[in-house]
């Protein structure tokens, strides 16, 4: 470790959110040259290339927000083929009774 080094210490899974105040004082003092030269994530080592990755993990809300809206989709799918013949059958009804509506406002 030559010339100046700077530490960081994050205690949470939520790395995007823990570097932006870092971000945000590289851009501030222009300082964006200088940046990471790797980092330690539960236990392996990340070079500058792979810490960009990490950096750009999404976050754990939102891992979930995806799972959640992947189970719901098939879900979604078995509710509308369930529901699909019944609205069929009041479909049909409804059309019939608007048929003999109307053969029984024209025979008047």
């Amino acid at each position: 470790m030559k010339g100046m080094n700077a530490w960081l210490f994050v205690h949470s899974e939520e790395i995007p959110a823990a570097i932006k105040p870092y971000r945000t004082f590289q851009k501030e003092k222009k300082l964006e040259e200088n940046d990471f030269s790797g980092a330690v994530f539960e236990g392996k080592f990340y070079g500058p290339d792979e810490f960009k990755v990490l950096e750009n993990l999404p976050t754990r809300a939102e891992v979930y927000a995806k799972l959640l809206g992947g189970l719901k989709g098939p879900a979604t799918s078995v509710v509308g083929t369930l529901q699909a013949p019944a609205r069929n059958l009041v479909m049909t009804l409804k059309a019939y009774v608007n048929k003999l509506e109307q053969e029984g406002g024209a025979g008047q």
